[in-house]
């Protein structure tokens, strides 16, 4: 595998939005994630909602992953705390293309969990994914997930795993 593309993760914000739906009207990105692509109506509910999650808890939410290079939009990147008293996070990540397989959501993904390890009042990390998607789970197994729930979610086939904080 490459080495990752030095990036940074900055948190998404309103004129964000044409990255977010580049990923989301993706057939091939959203394959796994949804099955299909977002129409712009569901895209904009969820950019909107993603923005909602970003004002939770500081250093949580969802961030955009820009090459340190040129600030070019590689993807995205997620640890959501849902309330700011929850004990749990989720983490997971999309990617564009052209920058998959790279070692960038490795990178990204071992970054967020070290973030979320500095939060004494965390005791878990849960990724949502589908079973099939074997790039993310060997990501995630490398980190020390292991897998909770195999099943649907939402009317898809889903996996559950976990990392104990």
């Amino acid at each position: 595998m490459e080495t990752a593309i030095p990036f940074m993760l900055v948190p998404f914000k309103e004129q964000d939005y044409a990255d977010y739906r580049a990923l989301t009207s993706n057939p091939k990105i959203m394959e796994m994630i949804t099955g299909r692509p977002l129409s712009e109506q569901e895209s904009r509910a969820h950019f909107d909602r993603l923005l909602q999650q970003n004002q939770v808890a500081k250093g949580f939410g969802n961030f955009r992953i820009i090459s340190e290079e040129n600030n070019a939009f590689m993807g995205l990147a997620k640890l959501v705390r849902q309330q700011l008293e929850d004990k749990e996070v989720e983490i997971g990540f999309l990617l564009m293309e052209q920058f998959q397989g790279k070692g960038i959501a490795s990178a990204a993904t071992r970054q967020l969990i070290d973030f979320a390890r500095k939060d004494r009042s965390l005791l878990r990390v849960k990724a949502i994914l589908d079973p099939l998607n074997s790039a993310s789970r060997k990501i995630l197994v490398r980190e020390g997930f292991v897998s909770e729930f195999v099943g649907e979610i939402d009317g898809l086939p889903g996996e559950v795993m976990s990392l104990v904080l």
